[in-house]
């Protein structure tokens, strides 16, 4: 069963000097841990934060503008065929500032109280462990999208994830639809040491759209569908396994707001793996180019990841990688490769497209 929990730090029996919090509520000492015991993750529900009028306001700002479609970032690791695309409108992000200003003019006299229900959710000890030189600290909002939902579209769902930044606020703008929405995971207790990521882990089964598109809006021990009514908020930490089910009738739109993008808590997931900026300026004058990623799937199956088509001649393409990451420069529109580039931090930081040399041996 789910036992009564409060926080604990997890050291890996890799090192016994790291420290892995999970934030997440933990099995008091004199309970045993058994296969079916859970971890009960922390989240806030708040009802009717946002009045019905500012939620159909926000609607018809959305609609109004219009929502972009691209493919979405968590289905990188899937086939090409499982990449749908998702429908969503930047809002707010603390690069670029406000980037739908009339959106932004509607949501952002509601941001200071999301901000201070945020700040009331974090579990003080572990933020007094995080952020040790700043007591009271106020989270600091990253990102803000508007996202839609339909069983219309392409995208009628969205597999289990967690996020990277340390608190997410998700708004709940609409609750006029039937079928799914959103659902977090109760992991497992018996996990100690056993997280990759300094994250609890969950059932593998669960982590491929084939299990979320069969899901229907149920729960169980471990999959739980909060009730989240029109203007009601749901805030959660980078712990949660969570996810869309699909839609079956209607429409749902949501607004989601990171806060705290620079997560020390899981900052080691990252520094370790030391990016670098390159970039590939196109060299060949009579030729478009398509330049890819190589990528492969959990099963070793190669595949291209497309980071610029149609590539014009003398056009330069900047971007983040690392070390080992192959990229190749296609003939626009086919598999026929004109460079190869193998990515080294230590190497240059500017690569030319060019056409690749024939040697002799291979004539």
């Amino acid at each position: 069963g789910v036992k009564s929990w409060t926080m604990i730090r997890f050291v890996t029996a890799a090192s016994t000097s790291t420290l892995l919090l999970f934030s997440v509520l933990v099995l008091s000492a004199a309970a045993s841990k058994s296969s079916n015991e859970l971890l009960e993750p922390i989240v806030k529900r708040h009802v009717g934060v946002l009045p019905p009028s500012v939620c159909r306001e926000l609607i018809a700002l959305g609609e109004e503008k219009g929502f972009t479609v691209d493919v979405e970032s968590i289905d990188d690791d899937e086939e090409e065929n499982n990449k749908v695309i998702s429908q969503s409108i930047e809002v707010f992000e603390r690069d670029d500032g406000i980037t739908s200003p009339e959106i932004w003019k509607a949501l952002e006299p509601w941001i200071p109280q999301l901000t201070e229900l945020v700040k009331n959710s974090i579990d003080k000890e572990t933020d007094r462990f995080y952020f040790p030189d700043k007591p009271n600290r106020v989270p600091q909002l990253g990102w803000v999208f508007f996202r839609k939902y339909s069983p219309e579209s392409e995208r009628e769902s969205l597999k289990l994830h967690v996020d990277s930044n340390m608190h997410t606020l998700n708004i709940a703008l609409n609750d006029d639809f039937e079928g799914g929405s959103l659902f977090y995971i109760k992991p497992p207790a018996d996990q100690e040491g056993e997280a990759e990521d300094d994250r609890p882990d969950i059932p593998e089964q669960y982590k491929n759209y084939d299990w979320i598109n069969s899901l229907k809006r149920k729960n169980t021990s471990d999959i739980i569908f909060p009730t989240l009514q029109t203007g009601d908020v749901l805030i959660y930490n980078f712990t949660l396994w969570h996810a869309v089910a699909p839609l079956e009738v209607g429409t749902r739109y949501s607004f989601v707001l990171f806060y705290d993008m620079d997560n020390p808590a899981i900052q080691g997931d990252f520094d370790h793996l030391g990016n670098f900026p390159v970039s590939f300026y196109h060299e060949i004058e009579d030729m478009k180019i398509d330049l890819v990623f190589v990528d492969e799937t959990d099963e070793g199956e190669t595949y291209f990841d497309m980071i610029e088509d149609n590539m014009q001649p003398f056009e330069e393409v900047t971007m983040d990688t690392y070390d080992d990451h192959v990229f190749l420069a296609l003939i626009s529109g086919t598999d026929t490769v004109v460079s190869e580039f193998v990515m080294r931090s230590g190497g240059t930081r500017r690569y030319t497209i060019v056409k690749k040399e024939v040697l002799n041996d291979e004539l």
